[in-house]
């Protein structure tokens, strides 16, 4: 007796063997599978590579052809870029002659279920076997899988055949149609939509034309400056009325003293976030180290495959309902010395984790199941710790949260203080992604007075609302019920690539995207509504339960795809007209940069060796060019350089001027120190080399001639840019760093974001190197990192230079934070940098 075990991909193969037995390696033209024994049989692991089997045209027809439906599933190796996937099939082809009994152990899902029949059917010649169903790769898990195998589902089997194949006769048939359309006007670009596609790119086109178009309303705010640098804002926080507004003002203008006539505490606890389904974890990747939703579910799944997490594409917010299984999990965490005093602690006292509402049948939510054996890249371990963390925090103590309110009269004006701090960290202490703002008041009551320093009147607007980002798309997809856990990412992926949204911090729709989907709208609304691809979703679930039959669903779209194709086919021309309209305005958006001083426009160009530079138009008869770095992501900003007139870019996250030689690029210092410079010769710290004069997009500097080996440099007046160590954290121990932020300089530990200790740099204390105030004032450490907050100049004009208060170590911060969108919005930017320079 010979069991053959069919897996999705080579690594799950060898963990499953593994687990099984003492597997031999053996391989077929470099393809590896493993032999074993196991209670007297002989089993073979064997794998596929994801799908080995796709969708093609059974007979091919001429480009502008639509629509198109007779296809049938042949070999992924016949596409050029998938060839190595033959080894594969012709592996599995050799393993199975000599097996009796057939192993199904693909991922558990729907994707999973076709990709391992496929397999079977295809490949190996069977139409069933033994279903092997496990949702991580640890060897409790795999054995009980082994020992209690179930069925193939076929309902699962003909619902993913069938989304395969709506989703081919909407994609490639539509697409076909614009391609098509832009052809017969004699221009052409590769375009492309989808049965999800069009609607998710719609109402991001909707939210688009919401921000074009809209209109700012002005309002008022009126801001009482105190002593210790508080700010109160006035009860009603937004004067739409002007002149209320200068009322208000006119009774508080020249005021010294505020009374307090009411405090407020409450107290409230906070569960620890709830464990992570994939749409989580997509988002708290993207929020804490810019990770693509794409990119998460590849690294996810990597870990899975190692055996680090469970499986990824999980609509679940609930651990394993298994306490002995997730015992197991947790001794297996406690490898980790940091992990391991928490861990300890949970099971000595039996504690149990909390769960989220979302469910999912198939697969708990994304936990930790293992600690790592060898060194994971940077991405896999960031995203590892982010789980192992949140799994781990499930099970602590509710964190605890003050928040103050002190209401004070200024001459008959109410105005507001608010605060909050952390009075227990609990879980946070374990999980301490999630941010906390601390913002603590002095200790008040009732008819104290206060100094006031100063009132701020201004002016301001309305802002429109926010873009999605790459975080907050994922839960909206959810929401409106458009894709599924395992396409979302995909989805987004080819939004960008086909040129519809640009991924800039937020996304942004391109006129090409917008004129996609208004040209859609017109000529076949259907393909960009929402109830069509959530109705075939319906149908999917119910061939899923095996309710309905899937040859039905896949006519019926047949039936409706011709129609709508039809009637587009009729007007061709005129949506070609529009979409090369909307393609050429696209261009040159993304291409111009500004204006020459010849008239022309200043264009981004890049050449067959892919190197930019920025050219005129007027070329030959301008010859005017500049260099752009050649890394980096470049932003078109329509702003002009106030020194030389030329245009400015963003560059990652700076402005720059085109123009190298512009002083804004190169200061009046900079050239006296490079004419001392080039008089000099030093020689590099580090190797041993001459360091050059070089200019870079952030000014001139002195770097190594053995670059890229020897990365050092420094300024021009010999300061080191390698980092600066001036001490060691008093929470964490390790090193202390002097950083740059949004807001100057400050001290900040090397252990971000594990720990989130900051300090204001001491001027006093400067003249002493490598002092820091965490080392002359031997303080508790503290518990939670306190923020910065926006200082203001009261004046009363219609805007306000912002400052920035420093924060200090302890508790005794004293800040108030402010309500208003305008105030969030500042935080997050803030936090958001400091992250991208930590």
């Amino acid at each position: 007796m010979t069991g053959l075990i069919i897996c999705e991909k080579p690594n799950v193969a060898k963990k499953i063997a593994e687990a099984l037995g003492k597997p031999k390696k053996k391989s077929h033209n470099s393809v590896p599978y493993y032999e074993l024994e196991r209670n007297g049989e002989s089993i073979v692991v064997a794998s596929a590579v994801g799908h080995l089997y796709t969708l093609q045209e059974k007979t091919k027809t001429k480009f502008g052809d639509y629509p198109v439906y007779d296809i049938n599933w042949v070999p992924a190796s016949t596409l050029d870029e998938k060839k190595y996937i033959q080894k594969y099939i012709d592996a599995l082809k050799k393993v199975s002659k000599d097996a009796n009994k057939f192993y199904v152990a693909t991922d558990w899902d729907i994707e999973g279920e076709l990709i391992g029949y496929h397999a079977l059917n295809f490949s190996c010649g069977q139409k069933n076997a033994h279903r092997l169903r496990f949702s991580s790769l640890t060897k409790k898990e795999i054995l009980k899988a082994y020992e209690n195998p179930n069925e193939i589902d076929f309902g699962l089997v003909d619902a993913g055949d069938s989304r395969h194949k709506i989703d081919w006769y909407f994609g490639i048939n539509v697409s076909r149609a614009l391609m098509q359309a832009v052809s017969s006007v004699k221009r052409w670009k590769t375009l492309s939509t989808g049965r999800v596609q069009g609607p998710a790119l719609a109402f991001l086109v909707d939210k688009e034309l919401e921000i074009r178009n809209f209109v700012p309303t002005p309002y008022w705010v009126l801001e009482a400056l105190l002593d210790n640098d508080l700010i109160a804002v006035h009860e009603l926080e937004k004067f739409w009325d002007e002149e209320q507004a200068n009322k208000a003002y006119e009774k508080v203008k020249g005021q010294k003293q505020a009374t307090v006539s009411d405090v407020k505490k409450s107290m409230k606890t906070i569960p620890p976030n709830p464990p992570f389904d994939l749409g989580a974890l997509q988002r708290e990747a993207h929020n804490m180290f810019r990770f693509s939703p794409k990119k998460t579910q590849e690294v996810a799944q990597k870990l899975y495959e190692k055996g680090y997490c469970s499986y990824p594409r999980t609509s679940s917010q609930k651990l394993p309902d298994d306490k002995a299984y997730m015992d197991e999990v947790l001794k297996n965490l406690s490898k980790n010395k940091n992990y391991k005093p928490y861990i300890e602690t949970i099971l000595n006292e039996n504690r149990k984790p909390i769960s989220g509402k979302k469910d999912d049948p198939a697969h708990p939510a994304v936990h930790a199941v293992d600690v790592p054996k060898e060194k994971l890249p940077d991405d896999e371990l960031k995203l590892y710790e982010l789980i192992a963390r949140r799994t781990i925090a499930l099970y602590w103590d509710n964190a605890k949260r003050e928040y103050s309110k002190i209401n004070l009269d200024i001459n008959g004006e109410t105005f507001k203080l608010s605060g909050s701090r952390t009075v227990e960290e609990g879980w946070h202490e374990i999980y301490y992604y999630t941010k906390f703002d601390e913002v603590e008041l002095p200790e008040l009551k009732k008819n104290d007075v206060i100094n006031v320093n100063n009132i701020n009147f201004e002016a301001k607007e309305t802002k429109p609302p926010k873009r999605y980002t790459m975080a907050s798309i994922i839960k909206e997809l959810e929401k409106r019920k458009l894709g599924t856990k395992a396409t979302r990412a995909d989805i987004l992926e080819k939004l960008t690539k086909r040129g519809y949204v640009i991924e800039d911090g937020s996304l942004t729709v391109t006129d090409l995207g917008i004129g996609v989907t208004e040209t859609l709208r017109k000529y076949c609304p259907e393909i960009v509504e929402e109830t069509l691809t959530r109705d075939l979703e319906d149908k999917l679930e119910l061939i899923q339960d095996k309710k309905i039959k899937k040859e039905e669903v896949i006519q019926e779209t047949k039936d409706k795809l011709t129609k709508i194709l039809g009637e587009f086919r009729l007007k061709e021309k005129e949506i070609g007209t529009e979409l090369v309209d909307k393609l050429d305005s696209t261009n040159r958006s993304l291409q111009i940069i500004g204006k020459c001083k010849c008239g022309g426009d200043m264009i981004i160009i890049r050449t067959k060796g892919k190197k930019r530079f920025v050219g005129c138009s007027n070329y030959p008869d301008c010859e005017v060019t500049f260099p752009l770095p050649q890394k980096g992501r470049i932003k078109v900003l329509n702003e002009v350089c106030e020194k030389c007139q030329n245009p400015v870019i963003g560059l990652d996250r700076i402005k720059i001027c085109v123009n190298p030689d512009c002083s804004t690029r190169i200061s009046e210092e900079d050239k006296k120190e490079i004419e001392k410079a080039e008089k000099e010769e030093k020689i590099c710290p580090k190797c041993g080399n001459k360091l050059l004069i070089k200019k870079g997009p952030y000014g001139v500097f002195r770097g190594c001639e053995n670059y890229p080996k020897c990365k050092y440099t420094e300024k021009l007046n010999g300061e080191s840019n390698e980092k600066e160590i001036v001490g060691k954290c008093p929470k964490c121990g390790s090193d202390l760093y002097k950083r740059k932020g949004r807001f100057g300089e400050f001290i900040g530990c090397s252990n971000y974001p594990k720990c989130r200790h900051t300090e204001k740099i001491d001027k006093k204390k400067e003249d002493t190197p490598g002092e820091t105030k965490a080392e002359t004032k031997k303080e508790a450490k503290p518990k939670t990192t306190k923020k910065a907050a926006p200082k203001k100049t009261a004046t009363k004009t219609t805007k306000t230079t912002k400052t920035t208060k420093t924060t200090k170590t302890t508790k005794t911060t004293k800040t108030t934070a402010k309500k208003t969108a305008t105030k969030k919005t500042t935080t997050k930017k803030a936090t958001a940098k400091k992250t991208a320079e930590k």
